[in-house]
């Protein structure tokens, strides 16, 4: 698939102080197909939702002309951590993610996207590699079973010891070996881990799956296209030249969107809009 309007997606996390009907709504009124749905409280916290609710949710927003292009459930918070130490925090984190898997397939969502936690500072960061290997190796197998891509995104130091990078990410998938196994190219975010596009289809290629798709500052603050440093219409570019045809979803995780989600929202589809004529 070539790069056009059509690959824009929102995720609903500035709508975090809205309704989901609202969120739903102005993505209808922007013109945009597709939604990345960050599975959080108020939304649709896993914990407080069921399976039926799931495939609800799927029949609704395909009645409004919507796909679902990934399940995102909140991760980079207590208590989620797969590489956890605590063997009771690790496998309630596993848990939470074999649910979330079947969530997904539920309410048509191909992908789930996950972050890999990691360890104390502490101590040994292999250690907490090894329980992400072991975790993620679970999460693969029934992921595959389902019919559903894992999508894995690197996070910077501040958040993670480990699956910091893309060189990284790769390490990981050459040690699990798994089909069902891709990445998310985070505009932001590789700028908190001081990387650009070319580190990650240099060191995943077909396997970028994914891309969050932001402006930043030069903290990696997710902003709406026109308010940091990233120039949109040559990222834009590059992605073509690689012959990227996923999707490319507005994650606007800067809370000061939060009061009034719809310009920015309209911002960033309308300077999408115009890089991806």
């Amino acid at each position: 698939m070539v790069l056009n309007e059509n690959s824009i997606s929102v995720m609903n996390f500035h709508y975090v102080r809205h309704t989901m009907d609202r969120f739903l709504a102005d993505v209808c009124d922007a013109g945009v197909s597709r939604i990345e749905l960050w599975a959080a409280a108020p939304h649709f916290y896993i914990g407080d939702k069921t399976l039926a609710d799931a495939r609800a949710f799927g029949h609704k927003v395909r009645g409004m002309d919507l796909e679902i292009v990934a399940l995102t459930p909140e991760q980079c918070i207590y208590p989620i951590n797969i590489s956890a130490k605590e063997p009771e925090l690790r496998d309630r984190s596993i848990r939470y993610f074999l649910d979330s898997l079947e969530f997904a397939v539920e309410c048509g969502a191909p992908a789930l996207l996950v972050a890999a936690g990691g360890g104390y500072r502490d101590e040994p960061a292999s250690e907490a590699l090894e329980r992400c290997i072991d975790s993620m190796g679970l999460l693969c197998d029934r992921a595959q079973r389902l019919g559903i891509d894992l999508w894995m995104e690197a996070l910077p130091d501040s958040f993670a010891n480990i699956i910091r990078s893309a060189r990284e990410i790769r390490e990981l998938m050459d040690k699990l070996a798994s089909p069902a196994l891709y990445a998310v190219y985070d505009v932001a975010g590789a700028v908190m881990t001081h990387e650009q596009p070319e580190d990650y289809f240099a060191q995943l290629g077909e396997r970028v799956a994914h891309v969050h798709f932001t402006d930043s500052d030069a903290g990696g603050s997710h902003l709406a296209w026109g308010e940091g440093i990233i120039d949109l219409d040559q990222l834009v570019a590059y992605l073509r030249q690689e012959n990227y045809g996923g999707s490319l979803t507005i994650e606007l995780t800067n809370w000061k969107y939060n009061v009034d989600p719809t310009p920015p929202l309209v911002q960033c589809v309308e300077a999408m809009r115009a890089a991806l004529r």
